[in-house]
């Protein structure tokens, strides 16, 4: 009977770690995804920069409606987007630490 419990211990901290594990990879990629988006976005922000404070607005506007649940498009963050897009555009490989923000 000792065996049993000594061997169900150990598959249960097994199990445990391996529910840890996935936990935190699912964060680290929606984080990564999230950077990839904020990146396009920043993208198409500045590729339409012409249109000047309007358009973030308007876009802001619009990304709030679509979206009710979702924080971030504000337009100080959509401007932060830009700014974000415009410091790494250049870069073919965003350092680590920059695509595995936490």
């Amino acid at each position: 009977m000792k065996k049993i419990v000594t061997d169900f211990k150990a598959l249960y901290e097994n199990i445990k770690n391996d529910i840890r594990n996935t936990q935190a990879n699912i964060i680290k990629n929606a984080n990564t995804e999230l950077i990839n988006l904020y990146f396009r976005l920043g993208k198409i922000i500045d590729d339409n920069w012409k249109y000047g404070s309007s358009f973030v607005n308007e876009l802001s506007v619009e990304l709030k409606l679509e979206f009710p649940n979702m924080k971030g498009f504000s337009p100080r963050n959509l401007r932060r987007m830009r700014i974000f897009y415009n410091e790494y555009k250049d870069v073919e490989n965003w350092p680590t630490p920059l695509a595995n923000l936490p």
